[in-house]
């Protein structure tokens, strides 16, 4: 599946679904957030809102506010998705960036982290 296409995003979308430790460890956590290709406007951002640990709405930008907005370039999303480089390491690194609110990211790190590396379970083409 092409990164961020609509299968993908399902495929993400329920893997998080099926994420019994990844769904508890955000069950306090109420958000919405965005994934963006900073350097490809040919592929549209996934916005994935989130209530108590569930995925509530996934699919293009819908109006609602965004709380965390995540980017990278679609060179920096591979290295990330194919484990060349950690997600912490990432967020460090040129061309990765980050939006909202960093004492509500620390707080829910752990979790942030596993719902990142969990892409790399989805077959996904480059």
């Amino acid at each position: 599946m092409k990164f961020l296409n609509n299968d993908w995003c399902k495929a993400y979308t329920d893997a998080w679904k099926a994420n019994a430790d990844l769904k508890s460890g955000l069950k306090k956590f109420t958000g919405n957030f965005v994934y963006r290709v900073s350097d490809r406007t040919d592929i549209a951002p996934l916005q994935v809102n989130i209530k108590d640990g569930e995925v509530l709405y996934y699919g293009p930008e819908n109006g609602n506010e965004i709380e965390f907005d995540m980017w990278a370039t679609y060179e920096g999303w591979k290295k990330v998705i194919q484990g060349e480089i950690g997600v912490k390491k990432a967020m460090m690194t040129s061309g990765y960036g980050f939006k909202g609110s960093k004492i509500k990211a620390a707080m829910y790190m752990g979790s942030f982290e596993k719902s990142i590396k969990m892409m790399s379970d989805i077959q996904t083409e480059f």
